[in-house]
C-alpha cells in the first residue's frame, strides 16, 4: 500500500458530488475516442472561465506562426501560439511584465489552444502577467518526440520575443501546465538547464516552474528503485474522470520510450539546478505519487520547492465541480504560487546587481 493512500479518502464536501456522478464513459483503448470525451468536458471549463473574464479592455491576445525547427530538430512545419500581455501599464515592473510560458493538459492526445485561453485571459490580467500558450501537436497523429519539440520550440521563441511581447525575464520567466501540460513543462526546464540558449548570465534563465498534477514518469517506465513509493498508478487506477486505463492508452498513442527524461523527467541523471517549483498534487489521482516523489526529489538536489496537497479530489476534478471550495482553494494557490515564483526571481536579479555592485 502507498505511504500516501490516506490521501485519497474523499474530500468531506467534494465526495457527495462525486458519488452522485452518472456511470463513468465504457472503457476504450482508441484514442480519438477519449479526445472526443476530453473535448467534451473541456466546454465545462471553458465556459467557467467564460464567466470570470476580465474587460476586453485590459489585454491584448494575439496569435503567432512558429517555425517548428527552430531548435534545429528537424521537425516540418509551423506551430501557432497563442500571447496574452496586459494593455495598462499600471504596476508594470521596469522593463516590462513576468512571462509565463504554458502548456495544455490532455495527455498529449487531446487539448488545444482554446482549451485554458479564457482562464489564461483571466490569468494575464489579474497576474499581471505576459503569456503564452504553446499549441503542440498531439498524438497518435504525431508521435514522440514531435510534442515536445514543439513544445521546445515555443519556449524559445518566447524568450526570443520577449520585447514585444511587453515582457521582461529579468522580472520572472516560469514555465507551466496542468497534467500532460505539467509533464511539458518540467522536461523543457530540464532541456533548458543544459541549453547555453538559457543559462545563467545569458539573460534568458528560467526561474520558476509551475507544474499542476505532473504526470512526470512514463507509465511502462522502469523506476527501479522507486517503485515502492509510485502505488498511486495501482491503488486509484479506477479513479474519477483519469483511471490508469487512459494514461495507458495515452503513453501507448504517443510512442515515447519510457525512460526517455523528455517523458519522464522524474528519471533524469540529475534534477540539480533546476529552477524552483511550485507543484499541487490530488489525493485521489493516479499521479498522486510521482507529484509527490518529484518534489521530493527536487528538494534532494537542492531545488527550492512548495509542495501543495489537497486530499480526496480527483485529477481536473476543478473542470467538473469549478464552484466547490476546494476548488476555489486550489485556484487561489495558483495565484500564491505565481507571486512565490515571481519574488524568488526579483531576488535572483536583487542578489546578482549586488555582486556586480
Amino acid at each position: 500500500m502507498s505511504l500516501y493512500a490516506h490521501l485519497a479518502a474523499p474530500d468531506p464536501k467534494l465526495g457527495p458530488l462525486l458519488a452522485k456522478l452518472g456511470p463513468p464513459a465504457p472503457p476504450t483503448d482508441d484514442p480519438f475516442v477519449l479526445r472526443r470525451q476530453f473535448e467534451a468536458a473541456s466546454f465545462l471549463h471553458q465556459a467557467e472561465w467564460e464567466d470570470r473574464l476580465p474587460p476586453a479592455s485590459g489585454y491584448c491576445v494575439e496569435e503567432h506562426a512558429v517555425r517548428a525547427d527552430a531548435d534545429g530538430t528537424g521537425e516540418d512545419g509551423h506551430i501557432t501560439v497563442r500571447s496574452y500581455t496586459p494593455t495598462s501599464r499600471d504596476n508594470q515592473p521596469e522593463g516590462g511584465f513576468p512571462l509565463l510560458v504554458w502548456y495544455h493538459g490532455g495527455g498529449c492526445v487531446a487539448g488545444d489552444l482554446d482549451l485554458d485561453d479564457n482562464y489564461l485571459r483571466n490569468l494575464c490580467a489579474d497576474s499581471r502577467l505576459s503569456i503564452v500558450n504553446v499549441g503542440y501537436r498531439l498524438a497518435p497523429e504525431h508521435v514522440f518526440p514531435t510534442g515536445f519539440n514543439d513544445a521546445y520550440a515555443g519556449l524559445k521563441w518566447a524568450a526570443r520575443h520577449a520585447p514585444a511581447l511587453r515582457a521582461s525575464l529579468k522580472a520572472g520567466f516560469i514555465v507551466g501546465g496542468t497534467s500532460a501540460g505539467a509533464n511539458l513543462a518540467a522536461a523543457v526546464a530540464i532541456r533548458a538547464r543544459d541549453d547555453p540558449f538559457f543559462a545563467p548570465g545569458s539573460g534568458g534563465e528560467i526561474t520558476g516552474q509551475l507544474l499542476q498534477t505532473p504526470q512526470v514518469v512514463h507509465p511502462a517506465a522502469n523506476v527501479g528503485r522507486y517503485a515502492p513509493e509510485l502505488r498511486s498508478m495501482e491503488e486509484q487506477a479506477d479513479a474519477p474522470f483519469l483511471t490508469a486505463r487512459k494514461l495507458r492508452v495515452f503513453a501507448d498513442a504517443l510512442r515515447a520510450p519510457p525512460n526517455d527524461e523528455r517523458i519522464s523527467p522524474l528519471l533524469a541523471s540529475s534534477h540539480a539546478g533546476l529552477p524552483r517549483a511550485f507543484i499541487q498534487v490530488f489525493g485521489m489521482d493516479p499521479l498522486r505519487d510521482e507529484g509527490l516523489l518529484y518534489a521530493r526529489l527536487l528538494r534532494d538536489a537542492g531545488v527550492r520547492t512548495r509542495l501543495n496537497v489537497y486530499p480526496g479530489v480527483p485529477h481536473t476534478f476543478m473542470m467538473v465541480f469549478p464552484e466547490t471550495e476546494v476548488a476555489a482553494r486550489v485556484e487561489r494557490d495558483v495565484r500564491d504560487g505565481i507571486r512565490w515564483l515571481l519574488f524568488s526571481a526579483l531576488l535572483h536579479v536583487t542578489r546578482k546587481a549586488n555582486v556586480s555592485v
